[in-house]
């Protein structure tokens, strides 16, 4: 496995050479995708009604032959690569809300099921894999994914006097709406509507009160700002502002899009050939989900949805859009947006070093290390982190994989031909005992059997990065500063919970190895306690990777190896591997409820000026 594996990425991409199943259907003016398509090139607006989007994603009818295949290629994905397929029977620890499943029985029920469109057969089995309640694991078309929906309104939650209430953080249309309560929507209890949609529709953490946070979140997707194809045209809010009378707001969803991709298709026809089953060598790298992500975020700096800095903020360094330092009174504040920054070199990582040493540098003695809205990135920095802000314990977990026919076949055969940039090459890994290298296949592999979920399965031998590529990131470190002044008991980490895959590593190291302390902010009030992190997983692959892989192996036409998904466009990803604590050796991390030592809740203020967060999270520095 490359030391360079990216541990987190919604990257829905398919590059296989596979046999194409068109969907034939009359192109015409009147389709949606050529409505919006005549729109684009007359105005080069990139903002269209929703029944134009409804039109274009409803043009393609269900194939069943393409359903039944799609399912094969899914379950015998994740049948043979997914870590979790057992543990996922089994029920959440107390703290977490996820339905426990036989994932492979219940997709196997789609085989007898009908659908008017494609795009109902695939949102559907989109919603399953999304009961998983994890970030790491999603399926998913490009075919449905280019366009965001939006309504010009974005949430905020807070408590008053006892009572959570939902309120306006910013509409674009009327600002004077700014900071109302928002009492129902369509009708219903506004708190159960957003509490319901995250129960139900958001897959980025298995604990409920994050969930909520995630719906109201303005740096990402969200109840206000989604990919999924809305249920009507139009939303309506109930608002009460200043104790005046109650009065109805109704938006229309606007369905935005990018240029990339508007120039991908003229009408329903090129749509499909283009998006949903484009040939190998035309798809671009760059998934329509990734795309709509960047949008989301631009919609956040235009309409000034990322929160204010109070004046009083030093900036002391910012790293792209990586890293930020700054010096609020007299304590530090570290900012990492994500470990996935663009162009990440060793430039880069010594750039981040001089931000802890100009940090240093203030004399500041407190350091907030704010890990929110952050959805992870590479191991590699990961280890960075790790060994330069605590250079005195060990910066890793113990991992494994789950042990299959399928995935015994691929490890044996990359150990035997040693291809370039393969997701089963474990050379760079060695036993987590003697930290001895792994000699063969079956070294690696081992004899472990574990239940899980009521199922006896194998697992590999544990395993971690090789010391000899930890030495090089120390050697790095070591060449550009000394150790760092903070002791562990100086930092406190402060999130809303979305702290994903890597950065979820990097928050659960400081916790188990360091005994960092930790403040969760916002979600149900009614729930006491808040998770810090994420899905921590293990190391993400998409169903690309796989496929690419097992290519280069010569694996492709082996009767254990599933079929590429019929249309290109389709893909899944999943974790390939499991992460350990290092204080419960057996637990997994995954499904481990971790809630923060501390608790606070967004008000009017600070969920608009973040130093204020920032000093409320550093005067819990040192308490206990």
């Amino acid at each position: 496995m490359n030391f360079y594996i990216v541990f987190f990425a919604f990257l829905f991409v398919s590059t296989v050479n596979v046999q194409s199943y068109v969907i034939s259907r009359q192109a015409s003016v009147s389709d949606g995708c050529a409505r919006i398509s005549n729109e684009f090139i007359t105005t080069q607006k990139i903002r269209f009604n929703y029944a134009d989007a409804k039109d274009c994603y409803e043009s393609f009818p269900f194939d069943k032959d393409v359903a039944s295949k799609t399912i094969d290629t899914l379950t015998g994905l994740i049948g043979g690569f997914y870590s979790f397929l057992d543990k996922a029977k089994e029920p959440p620890q107390p703290g977490f809300d996820f339905r426990s499943m036989d994932l492979i029985a219940e997709l196997d029920l789609f085989r007898n099921k009908s659908y008017t469109t494609l795009h109902d057969f695939t949102i559907d089995v989109q919603h399953l894999i999304s009961d998983l309640k994890d970030a790491h694991t999603n399926f998913g078309s490009e075919c449905f994914m280019s366009f965001l929906f939006y309504a010009n309104i974005t949430f905020y939650s807070v408590v008053d006097n006892g009572v959570q209430k939902i309120k306006v953080f910013n509409d674009t249309i009327d600002q004077s709406n700014n900071n109302c309560e928002v009492t129902h929507i369509d009708g219903q209890q506004a708190f159960n509507v957003i509490s319901d949609y995250a129960k139900n529709s958001v897959s980025a953490s298995r604990d409920p009160s994050v969930r909520f946070n995630i719906a109201l979140d303005r740096a990402y997707l969200s109840f206000a700002i989604r990919t999924e194809l809305p249920t009507k045209p139009d939303i309506t809010y109930t608002l009460k502002c200043n104790n005046t009378n109650e009065f109805d707001v109704k938006r229309n969803w606007i369905a935005v899009s990018s240029s990339r991709i508007l120039n991908k298709f003229n009408d329903s026809k090129s749509y499909f050939d283009n998006i949903c089953n484009p040939i190998k060598g035309s798809k671009q790298s760059t998934s329509s989900n990734f795309e709509l992500r960047k949008i989301a975020k631009t919609f956040n700096v235009v309409n000034g949805i990322l929160a204010e800095r109070d004046q009083s903020v030093t900036i002391i360094r910012t790293v792209d859009e990586f890293v930020g330092f700054y010096k609020v009174q007299d304590f530090g504040v570290v900012k990492i947006f994500t470990e996935l920054p663009a162009g990440l070199s060793d430039a880069m990582l010594a750039n981040v070093t001089q931000g802890f040493k100009d940090l240093a540098n203030t004399g500041v003695k407190k350091i907030v290390l704010d890990l929110s809205d952050n959805l992870g990135g590479a191991l590699l920095v990961i280890l960075f982190f790790n060994l330069l802000l605590f250079p005195n314990t060990y910066p890793t977990f113990d991992f494994d994989i789950r042990v299959t026919e399928q995935m015994k076949l691929a490890i044996t055969e990359q150990f035997k031909l040693a291809t370039l940039n393969n997701i089963f090459d474990m050379s760079d890994y060695v036993n987590s005992k003697t930290h001895a290298n792994f000699t063969s296949a079956a070294d690696f592999i081992g004899n472990n059997v574990y239940t899980r979920g009521g199922v006896m399965g194998n697992y590999s031998n544990k395993h971690v990065v090789s010391d000899a590529s930890l030495n090089l990131i120390i050697q790095f470190i070591q060449n550009l500063t000394t150790p760092l002044p903070w002791k562990p008991e100086d930092y406190i980490i402060l999130t809303n919970g979305l702290c994903g895959s890597a950065c979820a590593f990097i928050a659960e190291h400081a916790v188990e190895y360091n005994n960092v302390s930790t403040v969760a902010v916002g979600g149900i009030a009614s729930n006491p306690l808040l998770s810090y992190a994420s899905f921590p997983g293990g190391a993400v692959v998409n169903s690309t990777q796989i496929f690419d892989s097992l290519e280069k192996l010569g694996l492709l036409n082996n009767t254990l190896i599933p079929k590429p998904f019929p249309l290109t466009g389709t893909s899944v990803n999943f974790p390939m591997n499991e992460v350990y604590s290092k204080i419960n050796p057996d637990e997994i991390l995954e499904f481990s409820y971790r809630p923060a030592k501390f608790r606070l809740f967004y008000d009017e203020q600070n969920v608009r000026n973040i130093s204020i967060l920032w000093s409320q999270a550093a005067a819990l520095i040192g308490s206990k």
